[in-house]
């Protein structure tokens, strides 16, 4: 397959983009971690300090006017302003470099899913607790080549597929203190308040309008999530294991909306394998085989082509692979005369 690469300056924007989304979100949750307001209270007995952890809160008071809590509330205004100020400048140097993004044919994410990646990794739960798997995982696997797809083998679909890859029992549903009341379901309300958890599929979540975000997990993840979860992955798919191997890939685009988008993705070599595989399954629906079929031969291509050094297509790699992927890496390998090496065929000297 033949890719379309990328210029020097694009892959720089790229580089950039996603340092100066990081710088961003820091911002944002350093910000966030302040009280939403402290303030003095009047009374019979003097001035109070209270305090309000969130807007709709009721203050608390932390004690009468005295030199601490005037230093308190002094800390907390002048601390505050540098946040508000911190945040007001990673802002416009994000702003500035996704118009730059825009002008060179990178690729771009449909709005609904990057609102939620967003606001997942601004929750701090994207990548530690859910990689994104499916064709919106593409787009990363692009920044990482820095190459494009043919047309058609990275379009998105009107669903939305996260994968459960924590070790650890936290709540989907409920919120929880990291970093601060971090929930799954908590971040999709954040996008849409109209998110409910569809009864009849637990493992699914529905806005007004019937987008679907669908939760999948690996057995051995599933165990760690509480019991009488609301919001239950599906743990049926062995194959949700492979996704689970290998090094996760981290990139950051742009939404149309000209917002960022933050992906973190399964291991190029396992989701293309994994996508050769679902061609086969006898419970894929038989619309979606052929492009299943087409993007894994795409994305094995592409790390051929473009990733050599940081995803080998090796003999190491190859032996790792249990009996059900081997025989697709076998067949792709053949169709492109393609012999895998001790070191994936590539020298440095």
């Amino acid at each position: 397959m033949i890719f379309s690469t990328f210029s020097d300056e694009a892959w720089r924007l790229c580089a950039n983009l996603a340092q100066r989304h990081d710088a961003w979100i820091s911002a944002l949750r350093q910000l966030e971690s302040f009280p939403s307001s402290m303030y003095w209270v009047v009374k019979d007995s003097g001035e109070y300090l209270t305090v309000k952890h969130a807007a709709g809160d009721q203050g608390k008071s932390q004690g009468i006017r005295a030199p601490e809590t005037e230093a308190r509330y002094e800390s907390y205004q002048r601390d505050r302003d540098a946040a508000k100020a911190a945040l007001v400048e990673t802002e416009a140097a994000l702003l500035d470099t996704i118009r730059s993004y825009r002008g060179h044919r990178l690729p771009m994410a449909t709005n609904r899913p990057a609102a939620i990646l967003r606001e997942l990794d601004i929750q701090g739960l994207l990548g530690s607790d859910l990689l994104v798997v499916g064709t919106n995982a593409f787009a990363a696997y692009e920044v990482e080549a820095g190459a494009r797809f043919a047309a058609g083998i990275a379009d998105e679909t009107d669903d939305f597929d996260l994968s459960w890859c924590r070790g650890t029992t936290v709540s989907l549903s409920k919120a929880n203190d990291r970093p601060t009341g971090s929930s799954l379901m908590r971040a999709l309300k954040a996008v849409d308040a109209s998110f409910t958890i569809n009864r009849g599929k637990r493992y699914q979540a529905l806005d007004r309008t019937g987008y679907e975000v669908e939760l999948l997990a690996a057995p051995s993840v599933f165990r760690t999530l509480p019991e009488n979860e609301v919001f239950e992955p599906l743990p049926v798919f062995q194959e949700q294991e492979w996704l689970l191997q290998g090094r996760a890939v981290r990139h950051v685009i742009v939404s149309r909306d000209l917002k960022t988008c933050p992906i973190y993705a399964p291991d190029p070599r396992w989701m293309a394998l994994h996508k050769l595989w679902l061609a086969d399954k006898p419970e894929r629906k038989a619309t979606k085989r052929p492009k299943d079929r087409k993007q894994g031969e795409a994305l094995l291509d592409l790390v051929k082509d473009r990733m050599p050094i940081s995803y080998p297509l090796d003999i190491d790699f190859v032996l790792d692979l249990p009996d059900e992927l081997r025989p697709y890496f076998d067949a792709w390998a053949s169709s492109r005369g393609f012999v895998p090496g001790k070191e994936a065929g590539v020298s440095l000297r």
